[in-house]
């Protein structure tokens, strides 16, 4: 039953010539019946399309209607009381009537749409494949939003449930992972790349032609720079650093105007308008990977189905 925005006039208790009226909110009851049926308030708020803060509020606002607590509250998780279970049997039987009455007039009604929110990283979100998204996108029982942040303060958001899913470059630490899990999306492969002209000077002795030849590299907030450092490291080359990007459409331009040469996934190099403009000198051996992280405890339906979408079938 879609949300009701009537209530009902009850008495006041406690002083009976007291004259104001205290109304019963449908929508609070339509809330707990949820939150009663699908077990936690994560699930509940999901299915809804309320943040977790909000539905809890609304919770507590009938719970103080009614004076009573309706639920057991432990660890975290929500169990029916004995309040809770007599006031579940009335709201079962007063939306299965609700569902009765809409039948009774049919028509096109949409019900709430479930909404699914992905962080991306900004260290990755231009090099993961957008095609990845469109499936997503498609879903029309489902609204996909997609935003990109700092790595620390999507996983923060992901920690209080302002995200269902987050998308990062950054491997998994043991310390700051309680509660989560880590999935494997893909491993992209990365490639040096350098303009026409340079590519001839440096292509023949790699590694080692690129010492102390200008680099575009990563910043510190990258993982992908720990891995090509280590790269550099093995080999005893060290470029010189001209510049720093976290986005590699802005490393791929940079490599273009001739600024230097640069490391990017080389899905890149293939969109690039300009490819004849570009010359692939070599694949960088390293672990690049991109992981989805979500909540371990209760993740939804939504979140398992995306995770099928994002992974690529090879990781």
């Amino acid at each position: 039953m879609r949300n009701a925005t009537f209530g009902i006039a009850a008495p006041p208790r406690g002083d009976r010539s007291e004259t104001i009226l205290r109304i019963m909110n449908f929508n609070h009851l339509h809330y707990f019946h949820v939150i009663a049926t699908e077990g936690t308030l994560s699930r509940a708020a999901k299915k809804l399309g309320l943040s977790q803060p909000t539905l809890s509020a609304q919770l507590r606002s009938l719970e103080e209607y009614f004076g009573r607590k309706l639920f057991d509250r432990s660890s975290g998780s929500l169990r029916l009381n004995a309040n809770g279970r007599k006031a579940m049997e009335v709201t079962h039987e007063m939306f299965r009537l609700g569902e009765r009455l809409e039948g009774l007039f049919p028509g096109e009604r949409k019900g709430p749409v479930t909404r699914l929110e992905i962080g991306i990283a900004t260290s990755v979100v231009r090099s993961f494949a957008v095609e990845r998204f469109i499936g997503l996108f498609r879903n029309k029982d489902m609204l996909t939003r997609v935003r990109q942040g700092d790595h620390e303060y999507l996983h923060h958001e992901l920690l209080t449930s302002g995200l269902d899913l987050f998308i990062t470059d950054t491997p998994p630490d043991k310390r700051a992972t309680r509660g989560t899990v880590h999935r494997r999306l893909c491993s992209p492969e990365f490639v040096m790349i350098a303009s026409v002209k340079a590519a001839r000077k440096l292509a023949a002795g790699l590694p080692g032609s690129l010492h102390g030849q200008p680099f575009i590299h990563y910043s510190s907030h990258s993982a992908a720079r720990f891995e090509i450092d280590q790269y550099f490291r093995k080999h005893r080359v060290e470029p010189e650093i001209v510049a720093e990007a976290d986005d590699v459409y802005l490393i791929r331009d940079a490599v273009l105007e001739g600024i230097g040469f640069g490391i990017v996934p080389r899905s890149i190099v293939g969109e690039t308008v300009d490819r004849h403009k570009i010359t692939v000198m070599g694949r960088v051996e390293g672990i690049f990977e991109i992981h989805a992280v979500y909540n371990r405890k209760d993740p939804t339906k939504e979140v398992l189905s995306a995770l099928d979408v994002l992974t690529d079938p090879e990781s």
